[in-house]
């Protein structure tokens, strides 16, 4: 970063109430996570594993007794 982005950054905080300053810095980490190469590697592979887990799971089991979870016991 230049010297000059950093003294008008650095101006600019001074002037925030803390917790406007942390919501900058919470900004500039998610643009950092963001661009991040190592990053975006890491996110195809949990994508890869999320495929491998759900095509490995029988749809059947995933919903089974759902209903009852959610609404209770079958009123007959």
């Amino acid at each position: 970063m230049s010297t000059i982005a950093e003294k008008q950054l650095s101006e600019l905080a001074r002037k925030l109430p803390a917790e406007r300053v942390r919501e900058v810095v919470d900004f500039a980490e998610f643009l950092l996570a963001r661009s991040a190469p190592s990053r975006r590697n890491g996110t195809a592979r949990g994508r890869e594993a999320l495929r491998r887990f759900v095509g490995g799971v029988k749809h059947g089991e995933l919903a089974r007794g759902i209903d009852e979870e959610l609404y209770g016991p079958a009123v007959r």
